[in-house]
């Protein structure tokens, strides 16, 4: 239960992005490992995807099948400790912090790059069989492209989307 305990807020601490982040974390380390079945985990990934909440509620199935009652509850306490701290820590923050012009301007470069390396990642996941490297130019583009024109992030995303679908 510990290990699974420390393993998940180890995940949980150093990703961002939600569950499905710590989905290749947990897979290396429980399924490669044997305390996990492939098929326990893909039907804790689907247990997590089925219910209502964010995606990362499979940590509590995973926990489940890797350590019993124990693991499902010291995987579940992981999770919620990093996102708790995580907000207790930001409340700390002088909230005239964020008017300082440097910290504005770091904030403005936070998105963009998120986006880029979103796309850089999905690109190098999902289409480096057929097209290697464009899908990540064309998100570039589009990131540079929305922070000019202002256009919106979802936008962007289903635009870059579209293209990889159509390259691949």
């Amino acid at each position: 239960m510990w290990r699974l305990f420390l393993l998940v807020l180890w995940l949980g601490a150093v990703s961002f992005g939600g569950g499905q982040i710590l989905l290749g974390g947990l897979e290396r380390q429980l399924v490669q490992t044997g305390q996990v079945t492939p098929q326990q985990f893909a039907a804790a990934v689907a247990l997590g995807q089925s219910t209502p909440g964010p995606l990362a509620a499979f940590t509590s199935a995973i926990g489940m099948a890797a350590a019993g009652l124990g693991g499902a509850v010291g995987a579940t306490l992981a999770l919620v400790t990093v996102s708790s701290a995580s907000v207790w820590l930001i409340r700390r923050i002088p909230p005239g912090w964020f008017q300082h012009p440097r910290v504005q301007a770091g904030l403005a470069a936070v998105g963009p790059l998120a986006v880029a390396l979103s796309f850089f990642l999905a690109d190098r996941s999902l289409f480096a069989g057929s097209s290697p490297g464009i899908l990540g130019l064309v998100a570039a583009g589009a990131v540079a492209l929305g922070k000019v024109q202002r256009v919106p992030i979802p936008v962007l995303v289903l635009t870059v989307v579209a293209v990889g679908m159509a390259l691949a």
